[in-house]
């Protein structure tokens, strides 16, 4: 038996944490904090799109936060979870639940948006219009941020651009010193440029990185575009099969550079149906916001169904995603099931845009939201962020152009200046052992 002492020793130790026990979790929660606060801007514009689209339906306020509690792609949607849980299990207002869920949220913009929801319902205000002006004030405040990220972007590609050339000048001069004072080590000397380089860049793209706006292109869906299904086929062939002969390529020539460009190569085919599918995507997304008002004022302006709807949109105008509607009107027709109809029209869209606002517009007129007035919601949320994609692709485009003759310029006076010291080397080696066998 234990005496009283012993076991009072026993249940300290075992309270005790061991080393670094918290250390693993905290690291995660960090990342995925980092995860939610670079996405929470869109994915507040998401929600609070579709809280304002069913409230067209008449939506009372519980049914507004248990549909919103639902969408458990949107990162908020957690959160009023968390709400829904307060008030439906412990009875509290909602008003409330809000102000003890957002004393408790890390994120500035969604706390302060369920705060003043929190106010609002406080002092009354109908849930309809409050969520029809904050609509206004998220997007603003999106499109002000997104603006302050592209405004560092620029400013962090002027110093990635600067940064890449001051390494070339050190890798230079290092050359050339070397090539003076210790001939017999420019190959050295070359890797020590090369790491000079890479570090910069890895500095710099990773600066980019954490400051460029997130814009999600493709969806997380099963059903894919073509040229996304075209990359899952291949992917998994090329992938494997360049990484093993870039290392045989290393081990056989000892050349690390053919290894990388002809592994570089081998990936050639699937950057270029990425490209063209990212192309596509931007192109689908512009359209989009045009064909969803335009089918809502069709069904609401004369009664259609969303069936009878799509026959009567000009597709004409609409070139990217004619052959998307086509294949949905004609599977309709058909009589396929809807749900599953729409849900290929996202897929083959291969659009996180489309895959979430066609959504948000297809439930809120399920709930008996008028057609016209989600359109007009769903087309003008999704305007604004197309529009400041548009900004965001011009400005990767001009950086691109610069950034790509930039880096085969420093490719060429590498090798260049490479092969002269390499070959004035030698020389001055078989100088100095002939002079010191004359010695």
């Amino acid at each position: 038996m234990l005496s009283k002492k012993e076991n009072g020793e026993s249940r300290e130790n075992n309270a005790r944490k061991l080393p670094f026990q918290n250390v693993i979790p905290s690291i995660r929660e960090k990342i995925t904090r980092m995860s939610e606060n670079r996405k929470m801007g869109a994915d507040l514009l998401f929600m609070i799109t579709y809280m304002t689209s069913i409230t067209t339906a008449q939506a009372t306020r519980p049914e507004i936060f248990a549909y919103s509690a639902a969408k458990k792609e949107y990162i908020p949607s957690k959160y009023f979870a968390k709400v829904e849980f307060f008030v439906k299990r412990w009875n509290y207002s909602y008003a409330r639940a809000m102000e003890v869920i957002a004393a408790k949220v890390k994120n500035e913009m969604l706390r302060s948006m369920m705060n003043r929801y929190s106010n609002s319902i406080s002092s009354g205000v109908p849930d309809e219009d409050f969520l029809t002006r904050e609509l206004i004030t998220i997007r603003t405040v999106y499109r002000n941020d997104y603006e302050q990220g592209l405004e560092m972007l620029k400013k962090w590609g002027d110093a990635y651009i600067s940064m890449l050339f001051s390494a070339s000048v050190i890798g230079i001069i290092l050359m050339i010193s070397v090539a003076i004072y210790s001939p017999g080590d420019a190959e050295a000397t070359l890797m020590t440029s090369h790491f000079i380089i890479i570090a910069i860049s890895a500095f710099g793209l990773i600066t980019m990185f954490k400051t460029v706006p997130v814009d999600d292109r493709t969806h997380p869906l099963i059903d894919k575009s073509k040229e996304q299904a075209i990359i899952r086929k291949i992917a998994p062939k090329v992938i494997p099969i360049a990484i093993i002969a870039g290392i045989l390529i290393y081990v056989l020539s000892s050349n690390y550079g053919l290894a990388l460009l002809l592994t570089g190569f081998m990936f050639l085919p699937i950057g270029i149906i990425g490209y063209l599918d990212d192309r596509n995507i931007v192109v689908r997304d512009e359209e989009f916001t045009s064909f969803i008002r335009s089918l809502g004022a069709v069904m609401s302006g004369k009664g259609l169904t969303i069936t009878t709807a799509l026959h009567e949109i000009d597709r004409k105008s609409l070139p990217n995603l004619k052959f998307l509607i086509n294949a949905v009107y004609s599977r309709l027709n058909v009589g396929l099931d809807e749900k599953r109809v729409w849900r290929l029209f996202v897929g083959e869209s291969g659009s996180d845009l489309i895959y979430k606002y066609l959504n948000i517009f297809r439930d809120s007129v399920d709930l008996g939201g008028s057609s016209k007035e989600v359109g007009q919601i769903v087309g003008s949320s999704m305007l604004e962020q197309v529009l400041l994609r548009d900004k965001r692709n011009t400005l990767s485009m001009g950086f691109m152009v610069l950034l790509i003759p930039m880096h085969m310029m420093m490719i060429g006076i590498f090798l260049f200046l490479y092969y002269i010291l390499l070959t004035m080397s030698e020389k001055i080696a078989m100088v100095v052992s002939s002079l010191g066998e004359s010695s």
